[in-house]
């Protein structure tokens, strides 16, 4: 019955695709707010959620290489990948059943600025020191207001979800203290 009715349709001219099989080039899809990129592209991670049976390691030994990669001076995605390609731990989560963070947090080891509004100040400060030099990059100018923005937004979350103390503010002339 149901391909009679789309044979009518088709017939009859009125048949109308489904939104999905319409040309992707039609396709409306949100924009970055500081960038050009309307990709969703992202890992998607498995459904269970207890660690596969091919990982040996013992939550306490993976809290153990964590603490140690910290006190190296290794952020939290960097001690993930550090433990993923030479440890052969997919999730920490799965395993310890806490995230990096929350155990460096446990453990007094935690970062006093949190890692992306670390790396953004990081990247204002080589971007406030290029036009030092280069005083006439409009350019850089326009992308170093994009950045900083970004750092108020960020830091403004931070300070609503208590990460960062009610009082701090991101000031450009004090940046390069907080990055050294």
């Amino acid at each position: 019955f149901g391909s009679r009715l789309v044979l009518a349709r088709l017939v009859v001219g009125v048949f109308v695709s489904h939104p999905s099989t319409t040309n992707p080039s039609q396709k409306v899809t949100m924009g970055r707010m500081y960038g050009k990129g309307k990709g969703i592209a992202r890992s998607a991670l498995p459904y269970k959620r207890t660690p596969p049976t091919w990982v040996k390691m013992k939550p306490e030994d993976v809290t153990d290489h964590i603490c140690k990669l910290a006190k190296k001076g290794l952020t939290p995605s960097q001690i993930g990948v550090t433990l993923r390609d030479s440890f052969g731990v997919p999730q920490v989560r799965g395993i310890t059943g806490a995230k990096i963070l929350r155990i460096l947090k446990g453990n007094g080891l935690a970062p006093s600025l949190p890692e992306d509004l670390y790396f953004l100040i990081k990247k204002a400060v080589s971007m406030r020191k290029h036009l030092d030099k280069n005083r006439k990059d409009k350019d850089s100018k326009f992308r170093l207001i994009l950045v900083e923005s970004r750092i108020h937004r960020l830091a403004r979350y931070y300070r609503r979800v208590k990460s960062l103390p009610a009082t701090w503010k991101y000031v450009s002339a004090t940046a390069s203290a907080l990055v050294a």
